[in-house]
């Protein structure tokens, strides 16, 4: 027997709609740095950091279309995945009562996590630009530990309101 999962519409909130203008504005703000920088930086530029955040990979300045293309399918992606959410692995039963409390916490995730990558790879764009022109190129040493904590707190946050509204 298998068991269908209810099938909800879930209206896009308020709260939906400020996460993608700010994540629309990220991705604007890429493709500005990325424009700018094709035409202020020389060939050569920093495109890999170690983890201690210091540049340890020199490259192409066409490494400057990544971020801005790779944002926008990430935030195509997962706007289009945000419509389906009876299809994603929940951590508790999908049941009617539950379901579309559940679906709006999963949606609100995967929200959060467009708008915060997006301004990730804003930063990272514009750290590339700046780092670019300076002698000892770094990221500085707290950029990875304070990534994985955004990341990871956003989906800790998210599972535990997941498990409260069972």
């Amino acid at each position: 027997m298998s068991y269908q999962r209810p099938v909800i519409l879930i209206p896009q909130s308020q709260q939906a709609r400020m996460l993608n203008w700010i994540a629309i504005a990220g991705i604007v703000a890429l493709f500005a740095i990325a424009i700018h920088a094709w035409f202020a930086l020389p060939e050569t530029i920093p495109i890999h950091f170690g983890f201690d955040g210091k540049a340890n990979g020199w490259g192409s300045k066409n490494v400057l279309w990544l971020f801005p293309i790779l944002s926008l399918f990430i935030y195509g992606m997962l706007t289009i995945l945000t419509r389906y959410p009876h299809t994603f692995n929940y951590a508790v039963p999908i049941t009617e009562e539950n379901a579309l409390r559940q679906y709006q916490i999963a949606c609100s995730m995967l929200n959060w996590l467009k708008t915060e990558m997006v301004w990730l790879f804003t930063y990272i764009e514009w750290q590339i630009f700046y780092l670019a022109t300076t002698e000892n190129p770094s990221l500085g040493i707290w950029f990875l530990p304070i990534t994985l904590i955004i990341i990871f707190g956003t989906v800790a946050y998210w599972l535990t309101q997941s498990f409260l509204a069972r």
